[in-house]
């Protein structure tokens, strides 16, 4: 005790799983009282395209344990864009996020821009439903695009 599971997207280095779980480790030592012994860490690596299916979905909207951290994206969320103006519903669905993520936050320093360049960084797919282009099918520079377009919003 205890077992911790991080579920992440490929392509972290060795290097990095080890840093992060070094910090995880620590922080559980710490909170716990447990010895360094008693802490067990295991990475679940999954493909952006599914993440909403296998993480998501089981994990999170229907997890067995106690959700303690909400994440401030819904990649099922039914906001969406009109004819009209595409990008509404893109809005509306970053203000949403914004708004959950803020109301999460126990810092008192909560800053949606470096908010919103964490969630692009680590979950650019949630952004999907919003364009023609899936994430992983874009080139880096219309991936440099997409991401100024979604920060504009803020």
């Amino acid at each position: 005790m205890p077992h911790v599971i991080v579920k992440l997207y490929k392509g972290r280095s060795d290097q990095q799983k080890k840093a992060l779980a070094d910090k995880i480790a620590e922080d559980v030592i710490a909170v716990t009282q447990c010895k360094e012994t008693a802490v067990s860490i295991v990475f679940e690596e999954f493909d952006p395209g599914d993440w909403a299916e296998k993480v998501y979905r089981p994990d999170i909207l229907e997890g067995k344990g106690e959700l303690i951290k909400k994440p401030g994206y819904d990649p099922f969320a039914k906001t969406e864009p009109t004819k009209e103006r595409p990008e509404e519903g893109l809005m509306a669905y970053v203000r949403e996020a914004t708004e959950t993520a803020a109301q999460e936050d126990t810092t008192g320093n909560f800053n949606p821009m470096s908010w919103l360049d964490l969630e692009l960084e680590d979950n650019p797919n949630a952004f999907d439903l919003f364009f023609d282009t899936p994430w992983d099918e874009l080139s880096d520079a219309e991936k440099g695009s997409r991401m100024m377009a979604v920060r504009r919003l803020l």
